[in-house]
């Protein structure tokens, strides 16, 4: 049978209609068209395909990658999530949805449980090595935060000396009305009309310590002053230190922990030059005047408002300094899941909810068309059964309509 040609639009050339057979070309045919894919199939490998991507690329940052082998490391296990991204996800819509949708609860169970696990851990991985510098500044910060507050404290504890300058200035300005009223008239230890006895000479011993402890006092606030001053800059140090965007994380934590040691350094060199010593030291001795006579009395009840003083100071809540942070993992990165709530919801439906998504309209499909080939099976029986009862009831007219004709001898009979 001849073959012509055919337009480009697919239709016979009326005029020049030309046998194929007659100028040696073999017959034409149209090619038949492949069936698209199954958005599902193609979705899989996509999705796998996403997943491996952003797998390899935080996985530099999750493990410190720095030479060729690490880098290789990573490449290895980025395209093996793949590949059982992939794998898994392929074999829990073909196997463990059909199977659910059959009626198998335990397909049911391990696919989806698969689907979770697998999703699960590309999520975890994936969104911390997203975050995980991020979350890393965000620790050094409250970090920083907690040493300034502790730092205070602890500095108020060590400096908080303004009530026992105050009660020593008070002192000394106390112990000098009494030694000129003792010379001039006698009236503290009320003995003889004035002079330089012992009482006097007592109360001036005092004010000369009184005195030589506040120089000693003045010297060391001003150390102490200083050592403020420095602590100051070190805090605001460490603040600029974790907004400075030119450093890496590594320099970063670097550079944070070595302002952290210095400020512990320079906090002891505080405590060190707090006065607290000195007007511990200078109350005690004022306080072993303890006899019956006037001026020890007064020179006892001295050293107890100076100790007082001194004890509401030492008696401050004192506290260890707040541990400096671990490198950060990925369980830390989790506790700041609201903090990046966008990122961890993009790529959890990237992860996790988009391939679950996936077994769930598969399931629904097939539990869908199983009901309903169950209801043609059952309309297509009942219909059978229909048939075989009107084909019972026609059976007795049609047996005796035989009988009838078979009492007749061959070619004789009633006609039909």
């Amino acid at each position: 049978m001849a073959t012509h040609l055919r337009k480009p639009n697919g239709g016979l050339q009326q005029n020049d209609e030309i046998a194929f057979a007659e100028v040696g070309l073999p017959a034409l045919r149209r090619l038949a068209k492949r069936p698209r894919p199954r958005f599902s199939k193609v979705l899989l490998p996509v999705i796998a395909l996403l997943s491996g991507l952003l797998l390899g690329l935080v996985l530099p940052e999750l493990t410190n990658a720095s030479s060729f082998w690490d880098y290789g490391k990573c490449i290895i296990a980025a395209v093996s999530a793949t590949f059982t991204a992939y794998a898994v996800n392929r074999f829990a819509l073909e196997k463990g949805a059909f199977q659910a949708a059959i009626g198998s609860p335990v397909a049911a169970i391990v696919s989806i449980f698969s689907v979770l696990l697998v999703g699960t851990g590309l999520f975890t991985a994936t969104y911390a090595g997203f975050v995980r510098e991020d979350t890393d500044r965000l620790r050094l910060q409250e970090f920083a935060t907690a040493q300034s507050a502790w730092l205070e404290r602890e500095t108020r504890a060590a400096n908080g000396t303004y009530s026992g300058n105050l009660i020593l200035n008070a002192i000394m300005a106390d112990l000098e009305k009494k030694v000129t009223c003792e010379a001039a008239s006698s009236c503290v230890s009320g003995v003889g009309a004035g002079g330089e006895g012992s009482a006097f000479d007592k109360l001036s011993g005092a004010l000369a310590s009184a005195r030589a402890i506040a120089a000693q006092v003045d010297t060391v606030t001003a150390a102490r002053g200083n050592a403020l001053q420095e602590l100051g800059d070190l805090q605001a140090s460490i603040h600029g230190a974790l907004v400075d965007g030119s450093l890496s994380a590594a320099e970063r934590r670097l550079q944070t922990e070595e302002i952290a040691q210095t400020s512990l350094a320079v906090l002891n060199r505080v405590q060190q030059s707090s006065p607290l010593a000195l007007l511990a030291s200078f109350a005690g001795r004022l306080k072993e005047y303890d006899g019956s006579r006037h001026e020890d009395q007064l020179l006892a009840s001295y050293g107890a408002q100076l100790a007082a003083a001194v004890s509401e100071t030492k008696d401050l809540d004192r506290s260890p300094p707040p541990a400096f942070p671990a490198p950060t993992g990925v369980a830390d990165t989790l506790g700041y899941v609201l903090h990046f709530l966008p990122i961890a919801l993009l790529i959890l439906v990237i992860e996790l909810i988009l391939p679950m998504t996936l077994w769930l309209y598969t399931f629904v499909e097939l539990r869908a068309r199983l009901e309903r080939q169950e209801q043609a099976q059952a309309a297509e029986t009942s219909d059978r059964s229909d048939d075989h009862n009107d084909q019972d009831r026609a059976e007795p007219g049609t047996q005796r309509m035989r009988g009838f004709r078979s009492s007749f001898p061959q070619g004789q009979g009633p006609q039909s």
